[in-house]
């Protein structure tokens, strides 16, 4: 296989049956608009970037049209429903709560997926929203994403992580080490993409085009086999005043279901509490 194939293979998510919403959302969709962002130029990948692609979207509103909104991003291979367990208690703290499918994922178009295509559909639905954000919570590689968005002139008052990744590259040389190729071929696969797309797609890239960072609060387990904690380590050195937040036997997924990391993640938004170590749902 050619490293153009394998490039491509890569930027295929899986489709994971979603979990039902507890409260059913209004759903809409939005087309995604050319956005400039960094890495993945649309001249030779629109696909990769979601370009003109249909995506799903999820809003939760309030009564009160001024209520505060928080908009949730997903990770690769995931979709909005993995955030099932947040609504509630978003929605009973008052936040109007937005979401959705990024292209190739959940109930959107498109085949191929990047982090910028995530990043495309937050900058659209927070555009749309029509106010700046009071937060984002961001999973996975919804954390690039989220940092790219922000770099491309969205605003959110606070920001929370959960199991972040820092570095693309690294997926790309697991996913070229699955494949078949040696070290030194996954290392040259690594950089004909950085060559092809003219970018390395680190978090910490993205996070040199943000002017002022809010206020973030990471929760990672030491045990995550999907993304090591020390991204989130060196994501917490370099983003300034960033909490970074220990969570024990929860892995990379059930994260999204531990009520001790929602709670804690509540008040961080909200600025009640500097969260501690916290425990996962029984």
């Amino acid at each position: 296989m050619i490293f153009s194939d394998l490039v491509m293979s890569w930027l295929t998510p899986p489709r994971f049956p979603a979990p039902a919403f507890p409260i059913e959302p209004t759903r809409f969709s939005l087309t995604l608009p050319d956005v400039p962002l960094e890495g993945f130029p649309t001249a030779h990948y629109p696909e990769v970037l979601g370009v003109h692609k249909t995506v799903a979207c999820y809003e939760w509103p309030t009564e009160s049209k001024n209520a505060p909104t928080v908009l949730l991003s997903h990770g690769w291979g995931g979709c909005a429903a993995q955030f099932a367990a947040w609504i509630k208690p978003l929605h009973a703290a008052g936040y109007r709560v937005l979401a959705y499918d990024a292209p190739a994922h959940g109930a959107s178009e498109g085949t191929l997926a990047s982090a910028p295509a995530n990043a495309a559909t937050l900058k659209a639905l927070a555009d749309w929203s029509g106010q700046p954000l009071h937060g984002v919570i961001a999973h996975s590689l919804g954390a690039i994403a989220t940092t790219l968005a922000l770099a491309a002139g969205v605003q959110a008052r606070q920001l929370v992580f959960l199991g972040p990744v820092c570095y693309v590259a690294d997926g790309l040389k697991n996913h070229g080490l699955r494949e078949g190729l040696s070290d030194s071929e996954a290392d040259a696969l690594v950089a004909y993409f950085q060559s092809e797309f003219s970018t390395d797609l680190t978090l910490l890239s993205a996070l040199k085009g943000v002017d002022s960072p809010p206020p973030l609060t990471i929760f990672h387990d030491r045990t995550d086999t999907s993304v090591p904690y020390d991204e989130a380590e060196t994501i917490a050195a370099h983003w300034p005043g960033a909490t970074l937040v220990e969570v024990t036997r929860v892995g990379h997924t059930r994260i999204l279901l531990a009520r001790g990391v929602i709670q804690q993640a509540l008040s961080a938004l909200d600025g009640s509490a500097t969260p501690q170590e916290t425990q996962p749902a029984p």
